[in-house]
């Protein structure tokens, strides 16, 4: 069975310094078949233009503060069976894609994600959260070194 295509979102406003690396990182993605859609202010694109690779991206220009909206222009332009999102300031590591979508192999995961180190490379900066109907964070004790399936509590809102 070949790997299911990614469709990895960038939304980028005000960072256009901070861009050009996160691209970079994902430009050297150890993945067979994902694409990338940016969407960005006029500063973001300005700067990923500067990238011999912009022409391989699917770019969107939208400069509102609306993340929501943002992250919903690039599901709109997505053909991946699966949409990744990472942060404009963030920069993956080149195996990123392999251990979030290996979360898919069962049939009914429907979200994935992984712990998030900090900038210095060493200390988590995320790692597995629960999430309530308000908004409420509970951090959630998981092992670091395999996949973890969390299931829905019965009763549970």
């Amino acid at each position: 069975m070949s790997a299911p295509s990614v469709s990895v979102i960038v939304v980028s406003r005000g960072r256009a310094a901070d861009l050009p690396l996160c691209l970079l990182g994902i430009s050297q993605l150890d993945y067979p078949h994902f694409e990338v859609v940016l969407v960005a202010d006029k500063m973001g694109l300005k700067a990923a233009r500067t990238l011999p690779f912009f022409d391989d991206l699917k770019s969107v220009e939208f400069g509102e503060a609306n993340i929501l909206r943002a992250r919903n222009l690039g599901i709109a332009e997505a053909a991946g069976d699966i949409v990744a999102f990472i942060d404009d300031d963030a920069v993956p590591e080149p195996t990123w894609l392999q251990f979030l979508v290996a979360g898919f192999s069962e049939a009914d995961v429907a979200a994935a994600g992984g712990f998030v180190r900090g900038r210095n490379g060493i200390s988590f900066q995320w790692k597995a959260r629960s999430v309530d109907c308000f908004g409420d964070a509970t951090p959630l004790d998981v092992p670091v070194d395999k996949l973890a399936y969390l299931l829905h509590k019965t009763g549970a809102l």
